[in-house]
C-alpha cells in the first residue's frame, strides 16, 4: 500500500498509533529499570522530614488533568499533619501511582477519597475508590509485577506501577496493602512508621 492509497485523516491516525505504541514501549523500560534497581538495592533513598499531607496534595494536583477527563473528583480527608522522614519525590509518585489505578478504574461522576490519620506509631494514607473492584482471585498478585491474573487491571499500567510503589514503600520500613469486594471498590493503605529507623538515617543526603 502507497502512501497515496492513505487519506490524512488515516495517516495522521496510523501515525499517532505508531507514537502511542513507542511511548508505551518506552514507559515500560523506564518502569523496568526503576524496578530493578529498587529490588536491587541500588536506588538510595534521599531521606528528610516532610509534611506527609503537603506531599499527598502534591500528588493529588499532579493526576488533577487525568481525573477531570474521566469526570472524578478527588476528595481529601486529612485528620492528621503529620511530619514524617522519607524520601518526598518517591512517597509523592507511590501516591500518584496509586491515584491514577483509582481514577481509571472509577466510573464517571465519582468521588475518590483519599484519607490520612495517625495510628500509634504509624500514619496511614488510604486511597478509596468505588469502582468495579478486584476479583478476590486476583487480590494475591496485585503487587506483583506482571502477573497473569491481574492482566486487565495492568493493562494501562504495564503491570509494574504497584510492583514499584511496594517496593519504595518496603524501602520506608513501611507496609502496602489492597481490600476489594467485587462491584464495590477498591481500597489501598499505606503505613509509614512516625519515627525514623537507624538504617534509614544512612540514606540521609
Amino acid at each position: 500500500m502507497s502512501n497515496e492509497d492513505i487519506n490524512p485523516e488515516e495517516q495522521k491516525m496510523f501515525t499517532q498509533l505508531v507514537f502511542n505504541g513507542a511511548k508505551r514501549l518506552q514507559d515500560f523500560f523506564e518502569k523496568a529499570m526503576v524496578l530493578s534497581s529498587l529490588k536491587s538495592g541500588k536506588r538510595l533513598l534521599n531521606i528528610a522530614r516532610a509534611n506527609l499531607c503537603e506531599i499527598v496534595r502534591e500528588a493529588i494536583c499532579d493526576v488533577a488533568v487525568e481525573a477531570a477527563e474521566q469526570n472524578v473528583r478527588i476528595e481529601e480527608l486529612f485528620d492528621a499533619e503529620p511530619k514524617v522522614y522519607l524520601d518526598r519525590q518517591e512517597i509523592k509518585n507511590v501516591v500518584k501511582m496509586i491515584l491514577n489505578n483509582a481514577i481509571r478504574f472509577s466510573p464517571s461522576d465519582d468521588v475518590i477519597k483519599v484519607n490520612i490519620s495517625e495510628d500509634n506509631e504509624d500514619v496511614c494514607i488510604k486511597v478509596i475508590d468505588n469502582g468495579g473492584g478486584i476479583d478476590p482471585d486476583y487480590l494475591p498478585y496485585v503487587f506483583e509485577e506482571l502477573s497473569d491474573p491481574d492482566v486487565a487491571h495492568h493493562s494501562e499500567g504495564h503491570g509494574l506501577s504497584l510492583a514499584i510503589a511496594r517496593q519504595v514503600v518496603l524501602q520506608h520500613n513501611g507496609n502496602i496493602s489492597v481490600e476489594s469486594t467485587k462491584g464495590s471498590g477498591t481500597t489501598f493503605k499505606l503505613q509509614f512508621p512516625l519515627t525514623i529507623s537507624s538504617e534509614l538515617v544512612n540514606c540521609e543526603e
